[in-house]
């Protein structure tokens, strides 16, 4: 951490004039940050010219406002910390706290004499002085409330259409958006680096659409009208906004402890382990792409009973794991939906009774289904 803050950091005494800071710097560096903050006529201008005009933007509270409404929580904390503070002491600091300031011109960092400072030129301090910051926390936390939505959209749908994620919002919330401002706010967070892909009116996550051509998009979009969307509660559907989330369901928590108990002690190992597998039954994986996922870990099944338990337990996990392509219902879910039909007919087990995956269980080995019984006597018959 400390070395990635030295590499982007101005090495010298600490400066503190906004006038001072960017004529030390090279064309370079500011014709990057020119380009970040999309100052026109900037490929004509000279070094000098550059930095009056970054000075002018950068000094300027409606500009400020632009840059700061689309910060993260983190970046708004590191906000307030910087214009009441005359700067932060910290070769530990995380960089991405305060990297998007840093590529705009809103913050310098220096290292000088074996430490990192960060901090806000004295002239934005003063236009920041300008702007009622009370009212514009409370703007940005409207916004990122929906950039939340909009993330948890990607995360438990993979794809949906904008129109019925502002349903959604607007369902769950008594103040109305628009489309038009779902897909600005939409467009804002590709800008950041957000992992989601907007085309036509349709959200994508990334690790569905990275890639795709025309022609698989409108097939990723296939139904998306007819399909039911799984919405939970407004709590519960923004957890989703987090990447690292997922539902830690029975049939998960089951697959997890038998792997703790039987194949692996390493609790972290079996946590990433259990993770990837909840991502690739979300994705609609295939069997073997689940036993993968054992063998890139060097996770080996014991015996021929183990696996078949593991079998087993993943065809519980899959059938009963929110699936992008059913509008994050599970496949139970979705059976009991289907009126007059067996609720069971839609589910997966993964592996027919003559496909190869693992050994056969002997007839006088333990049922793999846990039941204490041989298998002759349970599942055998």
């Amino acid at each position: 951490m400390e070395e990635r803050n030295i590499q982007h950091a101005i090495i010298g005494d600490v400066m503190t004039r906004l006038p001072e800071i960017l004529q030390s710097l090279t064309k370079s560096r500011l014709s990057s940050l020119a380009s970040a903050n999309q100052i026109s006529g900037r490929s004509k201008m000279k070094k000098e010219e550059l930095a009056d005009a970054l000075s002018a933007y950068l000094t300027d509270p409606e500009q400020l406002k632009s840059i700061v409404l689309v910060t993260d929580a983190d970046e708004w904390a590191l906000l307030e910390t910087l214009i009441k503070e005359p700067n932060i002491q910290d070769n530990a600091l995380p960089f991405g706290h305060y990297s998007y300031y840093l590529e705009r011109g809103l913050v310098f960092s220096f290292f000088s004499e074996g430490k990192l400072y960060v901090l806000m030129p004295e002239e934005v301090k003063s236009a920041a002085s300008r702007i009622d910051l009370s009212e514009l926390k409370q703007e940005h936390g409207s916004k990122q409330e929906a950039y939340e939505y909009i993330a948890a959209a990607a995360h438990l749908y993979g794809v949906i259409k904008l129109d019925k994620l502002v349903h959604i919002i607007n369902s769950q919330n008594s103040i109305a958006v628009e489309e038009e401002e779902v897909a600005k706010y939409a467009a804002e967070m590709v800008e950041r680096g957000q992992d989601i892909i907007l085309h036509d009116g349709v959200l994508f996550n990334g690790l569905v659409a990275n890639g795709a051509d025309d022609s698989r998009l409108a097939e990723l979009t296939e139904g998306l009208d007819s399909k039911p969307f799984f919405v939970p509660e407004k709590e519960e559907l923004l957890r989703y906004a987090d990447l690292g989330y997922f539902e830690m369901t029975p049939q998960l928590s089951e697959l997890k402890a038998f792997v703790l108990n039987n194949m692996s002690k390493d609790q972290e190992l079996v946590e990433y382990l259990m993770d990837d597998i909840q991502l690739a039954c979300t994705n609609k994986c295939t069997m073997q792409d689940l036993i993968n996922e054992f063998e890139n870990r060097k996770v080996s099944f014991k015996t021929p009973v183990h696996a078949q338990r593991v079998i087993s337990l993943l065809a519980e996990v899959y059938n009963n794991t929110r699936m992008w392509s059913n509008g994050g219902h599970t496949l139970v879910e979705l059976g009991s939906m289907q009126e007059g039909e067996d609720p069971k007919k839609g589910l997966v087990r993964l592996v027919d009774d003559n496909e190869n995956v693992v050994p056969k269980v002997g007839r006088n080995e333990p049922c793999p289904c846990g039941s204490g019984l041989k298998y002759k006597k349970c599942h055998g018959k």
